[in-house]
């Protein structure tokens, strides 16, 4: 029998996680989900593969009693949600922790802010432009997010936030080069963990001439387009 743990419903402290003693196991049971998988990245990129982590995909562990996935199962405690499992792991980690409470409430109020503001969103072009000046705004006196180095809540809004970034035109990458500066100097760290493209990040003058060259393509294109049509009234 199974006893679930809702740490989702917890506050952000660090009491709240358990650290997994050395004679520990758990199981991270996934789905097909993008999200499931980024979990699974999770526990190599944080260095937790010696700590006896299994993963196993639902569909092929049909003996494993769980109600939803993503599920975590340690000493007979389930957890469940993605958020949850994410703190959790990164609490196991050598790293990407928070230093205080403090800290680590500021990473769950980033773990949520994904999950509330950003995944929701993320076909909606006016919320998302929000989202990227509001992140700019953040970014713009910090190079993380959380402290000094790279925590759980860089990781968490980088894998939330690179579908936005793939669709970003070289202008908007200039609007907003405090995002642009944070989100480069995190995929240099984590993109090849999480098995994604890198995506190309001009520097500022770069960006200034390839920006000015689209537009002079698009006019020259236009002014093409104009000759074309008064050739066609002509004849």
């Amino acid at each position: 029998m199974y006893n679930t743990v809702l740490y989702c419903t917890l506050p952000g402290s660090s009491q709240h996680l358990d650290k997994m003693a050395m004679d520990q196991v758990a199981t991270l049971v996934i789905g097909d989900s993008p999200a499931d998988h980024e979990l699974k990245d999770m526990i190599d990129f944080f260095g937790l593969s010696d700590k006896r982590i299994t993963v196993q995909l639902k569909n092929n562990s049909k003996h494993l009693k769980v109600e939803k996935l993503p599920c975590l199962i340690l000493d007979g405690k389930l957890i469940y949600q993605y958020n949850a499992i994410a703190k959790f792991l990164a609490a196991n980690s050598s790293s990407h922790t928070g230093k205080s409470d403090i800290e680590w409430n500021e990473i769950w109020q980033y773990l949520e802010y994904r999950s509330a503001d950003v995944q929701p969103n993320i076909r909606d072009n006016a919320k998302i432009q929000s989202v990227l000046m509001e992140m700019n705004s953040i970014l713009a006196t910090r190079t993380f997010v959380v402290g000094f180095k790279q925590s759980l809540a860089d990781i968490i809004l980088y894998l939330g936030l690179y579908p936005i970034a793939t669709s970003m035109s070289c202008e908007s990458k200039q609007r907003y080069k405090h995002f642009s500066r944070w989100f480069d100097q995190n995929q240099y760290l984590a993109a090849s963990s999480f098995h994604l493209e890198k995506i190309y990040f001009p520097k500022k003058d770069a960006c200034y001439y390839e920006c000015i060259g689209v537009l002079v393509l698009e006019k020259q294109l236009k002014d093409l387009a104009q000759l074309c049509t008064l050739r066609n009234d002509s004849k």
